[in-house]
């Protein structure tokens, strides 16, 4: 009895539909261009984008009481990377990445730096 008591509602994940669906509508699309690796790749970050910005409850607080859903910068960050990697795959030069994605992970880790030094 204790088993079906202490099972998560699943209902505060709804937000994460989007990344299958932008996948699979991102491939869909890139076949039909020509572009199906961008395409997916492009899909899969507008479906980490629109997932950041869904303003669905975000979980419970410790009271019960539901949480106002909000901004969530780690998947906007991710959605926007991959975004630009799949448009850059078409539209840029090979020689550009490494320098690109060195920048990204630089830019990435002091912002998670920051991020554990000023937490509140």
């Amino acid at each position: 009895m204790e088993e079906q008591e202490r099972k998560p509602d699943r209902r505060p994940h709804r937000h994460y539909v989007f990344i299958p669906a932008g996948v699979l509508i991102g491939l869909g699309v890139g076949l039909l261009a020509g572009y199906p690796g961008p395409g997916v790749l492009i899909g899969l970050g507008l479906g980490f984008l629109v997932s950041g910005l869904y303003p669905g409850d975000r979980g419970s607080s410790d009271s019960g009481e539901p949480r106002p859903g909000g901004m969530n910068v780690t998947l906007l960050l991710i959605g926007a990377f991959l975004v630009i990697i799949g448009i850059g795959i078409v539209y840029t030069p090979a020689l550009l990445w490494p320098y690109a994605i060195a920048i990204f992970l630089i830019l990435l880790g002091i912002w998670f730096l920051a991020r554990g030094f000023f937490k509140k």
